[in-house]
């Protein structure tokens, strides 16, 4: 909370001093545009996400509502082991491509099956553009809601969530960067690489993650981007935010290992109860009771008919 209020704190006072100056006043019209047109991107990345195979697919769409205030929405679907996973956000924000970006930004996420999970994220984002690097953070609060409660741990979680980001442009089309997030009171560290080709508005990710209760993640991908012929450092500033669909993600398969993990310990102290097994989901809210606790009716609803 600390980094993101002195982020907000210096993209306020560079927008105030660069347009408020005695002797040489900038005018809203001769800054850049919060949104220089009409862009998008549509990408797709894939690996091993906690032990199991996944495939993501996602879309954003911005486009500039003012001078100074711009749109995104963010569309995303999902496959981690059998299940599917849809959803969308959306972002409204205040941008400076010379200094930074101030918004808000929400989400909600729905993955299928008997035991279905829902999430949503909200919050404010920011990002700080200090020569080659970029700065980010986020704010706000999320929440998880199993179709099934348990004993071992809460199913309805509302909680704080944050991360910070920073990111670095060795070159105008090569990014690389990390981030740290908390969320539901667990923790995930992630590295990340974006290399845009000479083909037009094509890009290589590269993506890795370790997180707590043994979470971890991979994923290869390319993205396209289109609206405009600009590097990789242009798009990123001048065009649209990064999606808030991953880090909904992450967040639930992070908090997926810990229901997994605590239920594994339930199942070890309730012999009588529950029986053995092995997960083929790997906890990416994939903590499939049907495998590790046989007996499922006996410590949950029995699932519908």
């Amino acid at each position: 909370m600390g980094i993101f209020l002195f982020l907000t704190a210096a993209i306020i006072g560079r927008a105030q001093s660069s347009g408020t100056n005695d002797q040489f006043v900038v005018t809203p019209t001769l800054r850049q545009p919060a949104v220089s047109q009409i862009n998008g991107k549509v990408d797709y990345s894939g690996g091993e996400m906690n032990s199991a195979e996944g495939h993501n697919f996602s879309a954003s769409l911005s486009l500039p509502v003012t001078h100074q205030f711009g749109f995104q929405a963010d569309g995303f679907y999902s496959r981690i082991g059998d299940l599917n996973f849809v959803g969308g956000a959306g972002h409204i924000f205040w941008r400076d491509p010379s200094i930074g970006l101030v918004g808000l930004t929400g989400g909600y996420l729905h993955r299928d099956g008997f035991d279905a999970i829902n999430t949503y994220q909200g919050g404010v984002e920011t990002e700080y553009y200090w020569r080659r690097f970029t700065f980010g953070a986020f704010a706000g609060a999320g929440g998880i809601d199993y179709q099934y409660s348990a004993p071992f741990i809460d199913t309805q979680p509302v909680r704080f969530v944050g991360r910070v980001s920073a990111d670095y442009y060795a070159l105008d089309n090569l990014r690389v960067g990390g981030s740290f997030m908390t969320a539901f009171k667990d923790y995930l560290g992630k590295a990340e690489a974006e290399y845009q080709l000479p083909i037009r508005g094509m890009a290589l990710t590269a993506e890795s993650a370790w997180g707590n209760n043994n979470y971890h993640h991979w994923l290869l991908g390319v993205r396209w981007y289109f609206g405009g012929n600009k590097s990789l450092r242009d798009r990123q500033r001048q065009d649209d935010p990064p999606s808030l669909m991953p880090q909904t993600l992450h967040s639930l398969g992070v908090y997926g290992a810990e229901f997994k993990h605590k239920m594994n310990d339930y199942v070890a102290t309730h012999p009588s109860q529950s029986g053995g097994g092995n997960s083929n989901g790997g906890g990416y809210g994939l903590e499939n009771t049907r495998i590790v606790i046989p007996s499922y009716p006996i410590l949950f609803p029995p699932p519908p008919q």
